[in-house]
């Protein structure tokens, strides 16, 4: 009898050991970053930021893969449905990921679908005009809109998406009507904004920044608490707009994989992306960028996704 005990002890520390040594050793291949938008909007912006920089804390390459479609819907049931080995994570987008659920039919992905592995970045929508465009500032976006109710072409990343929603808070906020145009990211919509096909665009921070620094694009908002610190001079929407006006659709983004994966991988990549928003050069790319970091790790970070969920129920009804 205890020759059997002492081979079964035996057998589960090999079994233990052999999952610590698999584990130790991932990743062994190249990440696959899911990004649920097109090239060029805020989340491949964050995306491929992070690429380049986190291979020497991961130990292996992240490539960034595009799947578009369907306001994000494509791309976050894809990373649902992945293989749960860590291979496949991706970047989740609050509240996009949670109006996508809340407000369409057949969704096949729910928040428990999802493993938070960590938050990376908090990134308000601007307003923005084309740059020789007759509106100068938000009090003449204003006035257009006023002077034609449901006239005024506003782009952005949707539908049901945080842009759409943003749109929503502002036309509920002072008592407006705009005309609101979905693209499928904010890189589209801001080729859209350059292309005049829009008189305005809700564009989130990250992806607009290189357009204003290029004097493209001139941005005469941020809906945001306080101003953005890498555009000083450019008034919150509530200081434009003399009331308040809600950032309900600031972009929290961070790291998920799919529900399922082993306890030690989700250690790894934590302390890989703890480790990349701790280094000084990629904060400073991050900067440059504005991309305005904000970590959590996995705990913080999925008390936070369901915190967002539960707040952007109250906002469903605008966007109807």
């Amino acid at each position: 009898m205890k020759k059997v005990i002492l081979s079964t002890v035996c057998a589960l520390a090999a079994t233990l050991s052999l999952h610590t040594a698999k584990a130790e050793n991932f990743p062994e291949k190249p990440v696959t970053m899911s990004v649920a938008y097109s090239p060029g909007g805020g989340n491949d912006t964050v995306s491929r930021l992070m690429a380049r920089h986190i291979e020497k804390y991961l130990g292996a390459r992240m490539v960034v893969e595009n799947n578009p479609g369907a306001g994000g819907q494509i791309g976050f049931t894809r990373l649902a449905k992945s293989k749960p080995d860590g291979y496949t994570i991706g970047l989740l987008s609050s509240p996009s990921v949670f109006m996508i659920e809340l407000m369409r039919e057949n969704v096949d992905y729910k928040l428990e679908d999802f493993q938070p592995i960590a938050n990376i970045q908090s990134d308000p929508i601007i307003l923005a005009v084309e740059a020789k465009s007759d509106i100068k500032d938000f009090a003449g976006f204003l006035d257009a809109v006023k002077s034609k109710p449901g006239k005024v072409n506003v782009g952005g990343d949707g539908p049901q998406s945080n842009v759409h929603l943003q749109a929503a808070a502002l036309e509920d906020a002072l008592g407006v009507d705009i005309n609101f145009i979905s693209y499928s990211g904010s890189g589209p919509a801001a080729t859209g904004l350059l292309g005049k096909e829009v008189q305005a665009a809700l564009l989130t921070a990250s992806s607009s920044i290189q357009f204003v620094e290029s004097g493209r694009i001139r941005p005469i908002a941020v809906f945001s608490n306080k101003r953005h610190p890498s555009l000083p001079e450019v008034p919150t929407a509530t200081e434009a707009a003399g009331t308040k006006v809600a950032g309900v659709g600031t972009a929290i983004r961070g790291v998920a994989a799919p529900r399922g994966m082993a306890p030690e991988r989700v250690a790894i990549l934590e302390t890989a992306f703890q480790k990349l928003l701790a280094d000084e050069e990629f904060q400073e790319a991050a900067k440059k960028m504005g991309v305005v970091l904000t970590y959590m790790g996995a705990d913080e970070f999925e008390k936070e996704l369901q915190a967002s969920r539960e707040e952007a129920k109250q906002y469903i009804k605008l966007m109807n």
